[in-house]
């Protein structure tokens, strides 16, 4: 059987970055009995300080004094709070989906991802002597493409109550419908998941060993998060520990079925090993969750292109726009496929697409169609 991904890149280094929502509460999971996560073989022990998440710095005291307890706004304390955190001339807090801090730190910095945030907010929000916890959110994946690593964030906010009212603050601004599944995060948790995010930035980083110690130190903390588990087969892999990776995705499965990334990452290695008969065990489940990550859909349209199945291709990279339309690489991809099948006014506006939202000179220089010359002309 033919691996469908062996020419996507970093494709079987995919990671978990920043959150992966459980849709079933770990309150409510039935125990598991888990073992320890093998060593890590050939490589420095890392040993992580402890981080204390919540920490409340007297800036931030200072804060929460000032506008925690304005009695003349009749809504209380917890409105007026997340009014002044989310006012850009009192806080001018700035949202970096690549930062991972502690509250103290991401009051110091003013920036942050939803977690960093939503640990400031907790955090003051405790401190104004009101009951607030974190709370994950489930929203379509968002996938992303950092170093030829392939990454999925979930979003976090943060949930306080004042005056029999419950108020949800969320960095993004977002408002999502009653129906959008919510689940109360502890603070073991979130704590796990602020180690997680620095084991990734690390693995990005290619430093293996300090992965290691970060998703080891997480799952001190709760074991049975599966994403993490899943990120240590990462590790294992990258190692040449394939056993050990794929007892990390087993274990990641076992405490999650439809694991995204562990049943990608286990389908990989066992078509990697010529393992047919496992790889077709898990092949059917592994489609159907790949049809929503638009980096394989632009894989898909480029095996089509070379098939010169030119209608596939659009309709592939079109689907891929429809999940991101702000990655360059899949108006590229439909440029080229646009190009390929005669579309020449098609994938030339495309293509400029592609150009315009490219990081930088060197990769806007690098995407051009055969006979196509760049004219210089400046970009509106």
């Amino acid at each position: 059987m033919a691996n469908p991904f062996a020419n996507l890149p970093g494709f079987k280094w995919t990671s978990f970055l920043v959150l992966s929502i459980l849709l079933a509460s770990c309150t409510g999971m039935s125990p598991v009995s888990l073992p320890d996560p093998p060593p890590l073989k050939d490589q420095p022990v890392i040993e992580i300080e402890d981080v204390n998440l919540l920490s409340i710095s007297p800036a931030m005291q200072e804060f929460v004094e000032q506008h925690a307890y304005d009695r003349s706004n009749p809504e209380g304390r917890a409105w007026s709070l997340a009014a002044a955190a989310m006012d850009p001339y009192l806080l001018s807090f700035r949202y970096d989906p690549r930062v991972t801090l502690p509250a103290a730190e991401t009051f110091s910095t003013g920036k942050g991802n939803c977690l960093s945030f939503s640990s400031m907010f907790v955090a003051m929000a405790r401190a104004a002597d009101l009951t607030a916890y974190f709370q994950e959110v489930s929203i379509p994946p968002n996938w992303r493409n950092v170093n030829d690593h392939m990454l999925v964030s979930k979003h976090v906010n943060a949930v306080a109550y004042d005056k029999g009212k419950i108020f949800t603050v969320d960095v993004s601004r977002r408002t999502y419908p009653e129906s959008s599944q919510t689940r109360r995060l502890s603070d073991s948790e979130a704590k796990a998941q602020f180690y997680n995010n620095l084991g990734v930035d690390a693995l990005i980083e290619q430093n293996i060993a300090l992965a290691y110690a970060y998703f080891v130190k997480a799952l001190k903390l709760d074991s049975r998060l599966d994403y993490i588990w899943s990120n240590l087969g990462v590790i294992y892999r990258r190692n040449g520990q394939t056993d050990e990776a794929i007892f990390a995705y087993r274990t990641a499965l076992k405490l999650e079925p439809d694991q995204r990334v562990a049943l990608n990452n286990l389908y990989v290695i066992y078509t990697e090993d010529e393992n047919l008969e496992a790889a077709e065990k898990l092949w059917a489940r592994v489609e159907r969750n790949q049809k929503k990550n638009p980096y394989y859909l632009k894989h898909l349209a480029e095996v089509a292109v070379e098939e010169k199945r030119l209608s596939d291709a659009i309709s592939l990279a079109k689907r891929a726009i429809r999940i991101d339309g702000g990655e360059y690489r899949f108006y590229y991809i439909l440029a080229q496929s646009q190009y390929r099948a005669g579309r020449i006014d098609q994938a030339m506006a495309n293509l400029d697409k592609a150009k315009r939202l490219a990081p930088g000179g060197d990769v806007r220089d690098s995407l051009t169609l055969p006979g196509i010359v760049d004219s210089g002309t400046e970009e509106s």
